[in-house]
């Protein structure tokens, strides 16, 4: 499932009691710099999940998102403020109706095959997105009502779109929209989702091989000058290689980088942090994690969950809170909302605003009728069980999710509801999820923008369109909301109907938040420079390696 993921936070006291470093977007992970950074040798980063595309106009996937930054660039950068600077576009301007955006492109940009940056490349690049035969999985989406690219001149486009989009900058600042080259996608539009050599970007790195399930090579694009401002490195890249490990299994994982044979190991597992951060030659980091929460989306669609009083207990049945401290060893803190605390837009007033309260649970599944009980104790109505279906792929389920998940079984096993884990495989999930044969799903989806909550709420954003709609959710009021904060050019305004979303959300019990968290990087003591952007995500451009 996608779980763009990653998506999650701790606050700065939560990281410090833990013995963690809390860095802000921009801040460095691991060890003080150790003198002036250094070019040349390699650096190894392990994580958890390979993609199976590594096209990030098709895969919705986080981890794509954090790896093929470093081949492809976008036309602007958001700062850790939420305010965005240029990149690959000196200047914009916006029209007064909000449905043109001209961009000023640089004109020293090259792909790293030898072809110009340039303002075809722009439209070819956001017209394949939309092109039917890409079947794309998030982009296509998150560039919203995209309409067409005029080509003013040579460097020079304006992006028209159907109807004002607030969160349009944010769209183009992240990796899914960025830029392929146009040889590419002409001459190998089959080989761009391999991970090998038709993934030609202007970033500061290229995609030289692939070993699957084991690594992917990238190697320094020693031509790279083109940086947004706020990058500590403004040239090329300081290690001569990157080579990223693709180790699923926690243990191997934190082995690898204590014992030196990786750099960096990303997601560490919570109940590791304690003895972790006490190990010799090596600093855990974590890193406030924007976006939607690791969230139960209750299919609203069929019953029993297209009932109120069905997915109001289950709210009050799951006890997240005791599941959170047990599941993390405390590393890691329950959720009030859809939100992360840390993303821009969040509101408050969802936290307290429900409780573990089973007794309620109970009453309101009384009210519905399930008054009887089988053999196994599960609650029934006119002989039937009451009994819904949980579906995950386990190979993009973390180990702490499945554990999260058998949890929550146990709890509402308590209130007479069966919960049903069925594991599916990738390519059967997404058909049987897209048409919507399911009672629950469970992700977390990343990103730095409330708009967000309309990827993953709207009534048009359906899961078969790239969307992420877990809920199946058609409600007037929030898809009112939603569009209304896409238009408005006043950020309070914006954050005020996002606030009322988050608000009914949860008052409606359309899904279940479950734990937000941080992510965690185990950086050895010979890697230094290791930052992050504003979705939390790694970036490695200014990164660099002792001698030896």
């Amino acid at each position: 499932m996608p779980t763009r993921r990653s998506f999650l936070l701790l606050s700065a006291g939560a990281l410090t009691a833990a013995g963690l470093t809390a860095c802000s977007p921009g801040a460095a992970a691991g060890p003080s710099p150790g003198g002036a950074p250094r070019d040349g040798g390699t650096l190894t980063f392990a994580t958890d999940v390979e993609p199976d595309n590594f096209d990030p106009h098709v895969s919705p996937a986080d981890i794509v998102g954090v790896l093929m930054r470093n081949v492809f660039d976008s036309l602007v950068a958001q700062r850790p403020d939420g305010s965005f600077e240029p990149w690959l576009a000196k200047k914009w301007t916006v029209s007064d109706d909000g449905r043109a955006y001209t961009f000023r492109l640089r004109d020293d940009v090259r792909f790293t095959d030898g072809a110009a940056f340039d303002a075809a490349a722009v439209k070819a690049n956001f017209d394949h997105i939309v092109a039917p035969a890409t079947k794309s999985q998030y982009a296509a989406a998150l560039i919203g009502p995209y309409r067409g690219t005029d080509v003013v001149d040579a460097h020079t486009v304006t992006v028209r779109l159907d109807r004002p989009y607030a969160a349009f900058l944010h769209a183009v600042s992240t990796t899914y929209l960025g830029f392929h080259s146009p040889r590419a996608l002409r001459d190998r539009p089959d080989e761009l989702a391999a991970g090998g050599r038709a993934s030609v970007g202007t970033g500061p790195f290229v995609l030289v091989s692939r070993v699957k399930g084991q690594q992917l090579v990238l190697a320094r694009n020693r031509d790279y000058a083109w940086a947004p401002a706020s990058a500590r490195n403004q040239g090329p890249a300081h290690v001569e290689r990157l080579v990223v490990a693709f180790l699923p299994e926690n243990a191997t994982r934190v082995g690898s980088v204590t014992s030196g044979r990786t750099d960096v190991a990303d997601f560490l597992p919570a109940n590791r942090i304690a003895a972790l951060r006490s190990q010799p030659g090596l600093t855990v980091s974590g890193h406030d994690s924007p976006g939607v929460v690791y969230s139960y989306f209750l299919n609203t669609e069929r019953a029993p969950f297209d009932r109120r009083e069905a997915r109001l207990a289950v709210l009050h049945a799951v006890d997240t809170a005791a599941i959170t401290r047990a599941v993390f060893a405390g590393q890691y803190r329950r959720a009030w909302g859809p939100l992360s605390p840390s993303t821009p837009g969040y509101t408050p007033t969802v936290e307290n605003s429900w409780a573990h309260d089973p007794d309620r649970a109970g009453r309101l599944l009384d009210g519905l009728g399930w008054t009887g009980r089988d053999s196994d104790g599960y609650r029934t109505r006119d002989g039937r069980r009451f009994s819904v279906t949980l579906l995950y792929v386990p190979a993009y389920t973390r180990p702490e999710r499945r554990t999260f998940d058998t949890a929550v079984q146990d709890e509402l096993r308590k209130v007479g509801v069966e919960l049903v884990l069925r594991p599916m495989d990738a390519g059967g999930y997404a058909p049987v999820r897209d048409r919507g044969d399911y009672d629950v799903i469970a992700f977390a989806w990343g990103g730095s923008d409330p708009d967000l909550l309309r990827t993953v709420f709207h009534s048009r954003s359906r899961l078969a369109d790239g969307g992420a709609n877990g809920s199946r959710l058609h409600d007037p009021r929030i898809d009112g909301w939603l569009d209304a904060a896409t238009a408005a050019a006043a950020r309070e305004e914006r954050e005020a109907l996002y606030a009322k979303v988050q608000r009914r959300v949860v008052s409606e019990g359309y899904a279940l938040p479950a734990f937000v968290g941080a992510r965690q990087l185990g950086v050895r003591g010979r890697a230094h420079g290791v930052t992050f952007d504003a979705s939390a995500w790694p970036l490695f451009q200014g990164a660099w390696v002792d001698a030896g």
